[in-house]
């Protein structure tokens, strides 16, 4: 058996020495120190020795996960995967999942919740880009699924985000045709995650009836565009160009033909 000849304090905080017979002999956690009771004096067998040491070391992965989760929630993957990162053996990686998930402090279903909640107020993406950032935090594929996503981030809430999105989109594309401003958007929509028939039924409750006004005023502003940039190439050229390109730009047929009457009137 060895005694404990001293007991000191490291200059880390809630660390301590421990001196068997009068020679350094390990270090401990505080929380390992008040578990055993250690005191100036004691016996201890090298049973008790080992493990003391075994706590600690739990002590010191426990520490580095909830120093950790202490920034924000994290998953039971982002949690064992620091622990790796910080070398700790995969025995004591599974003792704290253990413990911090008794604890309530590790709880996959819980993030997932906060996490969608989060998605819906702070970004504008859909239930494809939730379930995959999910699925990129080690979420399994029983919590991060689509019908659990929706359970929290409803239709209805889905269709007003969908709703914002369409306004701001409209504002970027303002300068396009309607028939344009719709393709563009509803690409747009796809791209953040929702789904084919949201997606269509927000399209449907917005109004893409071309505004006579303003449908003139993109059509001159495109219409320019490539008149200029077809202008080296001879009038035929020219027309014929700048004609297909704004048809393929959702223009009216009839009101490009127009407009390019009247370029072809200023030239002359």
């Amino acid at each position: 058996m060895a005694t404990i000849t001293k007991i000191s304090a490291q200059k880390r905080p809630g660390r301590y020495n421990i001196f068997l017979d009068g020679e350094y002999a390990f270090a401990v956690d505080e929380g390992v120190l008040v578990q055993f009771a250690l005191a100036k004096g004691q016996e201890l067998t090298p049973d008790q020795i080992a493990r003391i040491q075994e706590q600690d070391n739990f002590r010191h992965a426990y520490n580095i996960a909830v120093n950790y989760l202490a920034h924000q929630l994290q998953t039971r993957h982002e949690i064992w995967a620091k622990l790796e990162e910080k070398e700790v053996p995969p025995a004591y990686i599974k003792q704290v999942a253990a413990e911090l998930t008794e604890q309530g402090y590790l709880d996959d279903h819980a993030y997932r919740d906060s996490f969608v909640r989060t998605q819906m107020v702070t970004t504008e993406n859909g239930p494809t880009i939730i379930e995959r950032k999910l699925r990129e935090k080690g979420i399994s594929p029983e919590l991060a699924n689509r019908e659990a996503i929706t359970d929290i981030f409803t239709p209805a809430e889905q269709l007003a985000t969908l709703a914002k999105l369409i306004a701001k989109q409209r504002n970027h594309y303002r300068r396009n045709s309607a028939r344009e401003q719709e393709r563009k958007i509803r690409q747009h929509l796809y791209t953040k995650g929702f789904a084919g028939d949201l997606i269509t039924q927000a399209m449907d409750a917005a109004d893409f009836t071309p505004d006579p006004e303003e449908e003139a005023d993109a059509l001159a502003a495109q219409g320019a565009k490539y008149w200029r940039r077809y202008a080296s190439k001879g009038a035929a050229v020219q027309k014929r160009k700048t004609k297909q390109m704004l048809y393929q730009k959702g223009f009216d047929l009839g009101a490009i033909d127009t407009w390019i009457a009247e370029q072809e009137t200023e030239d002359a």
